[in-house]
């Protein structure tokens, strides 16, 4: 499937009181330079042609980029609020913060969050799963947002978790 058939199946599956207007240059930029990293092209096309957030897959929905106070998509006003609150430190010596560049942007439920790695052209897939081992960023084998979409579409994401399993047993023991 193309990149352009993708953003085609994404806006058509996500439902129409979910399609706010599409993100601006200038929202878009907003969020880059606070992150330090440009937003990976297929994660920036998304929001720029499909919808500020509510698109997602099998009714996990991504967080708009800046507030919309018409629409809510997960518990914190936009990406920005996010990802201040995954990179600032905690108190709970148990929870550790993501590292800067690595953006939570899809709320998946019950304490579990879909981040992409800006740091990267392609936007690597990384997980934030409270109910793991131990409150952390875990690796994916998934390297792109694109991918994780792709797999997302073809109904893949439900089977064996995408997340590295030798890494993810390493790091509880530890």
């Amino acid at each position: 499937m193309t990149e352009d058939e993708l953003i085609t199946v994404i806006r058509k599956q996500t439902p129409a009181n979910n399609l706010a207007p599409v993100a601006t240059t200038t929202v878009i930029a907003a969020v880059e330079a606070e992150v330090g990293h440009p937003m990976p092209r297929f994660l920036r096309r998304l929001y720029a042609e499909v919808s500020n957030g509510g698109f997602g897959i099998d009714g996990w929905e991504c967080a708009s980029l800046s507030p919309l106070p018409d629409q809510y998509f997960c518990d914190s006003e936009d990406i920005l609020e996010l990802y201040r609150s995954f990179t600032t430190p905690t108190e709970d010596p148990d929870d550790e913060t993501v590292p800067p560049g690595i953006v939570p942007i899809m709320d998946r439920g019950c304490t579990m969050w879909t981040l992409v790695d800006f740091r990267t052209p392609g936007g690597r897939i990384w997980v934030w799963d409270g109910n793991e081992c131990c409150r952390r960023l875990l690796p994916t084998t998934i390297m792109s947002v694109r991918a994780y979409f792709a797999e997302g579409i073809a109904g893949r994401l439900d089977g064996p978790s995408p997340l590295n399993s030798q890494l993810v047993r390493e790091l509880c023991e530890h």
